[in-house]
């Protein structure tokens, strides 16, 4: 016998749990796994929170090996700093990521706890977004604090240096469309080569078959000039054989002729 429990959810008709959502008064009898069942529905909103705590942490960590790596970049030279520029680049998309996950987590919150952890991802972007200009300014070589202390003519200077960047990105970009370019350029030449190839196996081919349709031409015509001679030489044996019979018929009726002409 399978054991059966009543779980009774009621509600005043006025009450709400959401906005516009209202309980009214039910009873529902139900099995152990249907209760398990709710059980689990109402258990995971918590379960959810969890969820994005473990996403700021794992945030909160990204930002600290961010800001260790920007401060690596403005003290390194040579093939150490873009190996933490790299690093910073992977981070921040890490970072971005994340962002991205939490907000859809977030949305899946209830109502009350929804409006507290959009105010969080607001400011987690707006300190991803201050770290990203802080990376800007290690890789373009501009201290934080000389910044603060010179203003406006460091922020000229930074622009003067971000155009040179930007011109910098650009030419690596036309570089890299450059080689790729070349490379398919290689490929097509290497492939025309080998179609080259190809074709002129194909040629010779056609001319092996081209003289033996040659030779094959020639024999036939010895073959022909022979079948000739022998046709000739059979007619003209016959033409002889013809002769020759009618040679001899002659002799038989002159010799006939003159037996009998004889005996008269």
């Amino acid at each position: 016998m399978k054991s059966t429990n009543t779980f009774y959810l009621v509600c005043l008709p006025e009450e709400k749990i959401a906005p516009d959502v209202f309980i009214f008064d039910i009873g529902i009898e139900c099995t152990e796994q249907i209760i398990d069942f709710i059980q689990l529905i109402f258990g995971l909103f918590p379960i959810m929170g969890t969820l994005i705590e473990s996403y700021e942490q794992q945030y909160s960590s990204l930002t600290a090996e961010i800001t260790f790596n920007i401060g690596r970049i403005s003290n390194t030279h040579g093939a150490e700093r873009q190996q933490h520029i790299r690093q910073a680049d992977k981070l921040f998309d890490e970072a971005t990521e994340l962002l991205e996950q939490m907000e859809l987590e977030v949305k899946d919150l209830p109502i009350k706890d929804r409006q507290k952890y959009n105010t969080r991802v607001k400011s987690y972007k707006a300190e991803l977004s201050k770290l990203q200009k802080d990376n800007k300014r290690a890789k373009l070589g501009i201290d934080s604090s000389r910044d603060e202390l010179l203003g406006d003519d460091t922020h000229d200077s930074e622009d003067q240096r971000q155009r040179l960047l930007d011109n910098t990105e650009s030419l690596e970009r036309t570089s890299r469309r450059l080689d790729h370019g070349y490379k398919i350029t290689l490929e097509t030449e290497q492939l025309g080569a080998q179609i080259m190839e190809d074709l002129h196996s194909q040629r010779q081919t056609i001319s092996r078959s081209r003289q033996r349709m040659e030779e094959m031409d020639t024999n036939l015509g010895k073959s022909s000039r022979v079948l000739s001679g022998m046709m000739r030489r059979i007619i003209q044996n016959r033409l002889l054989l013809l002769v020759i019979c009618a040679i001899l018929l002659i002799v038989i009726i002159l010799a006939v002729y003159f037996i009998v002409k004889k005996k008269s």
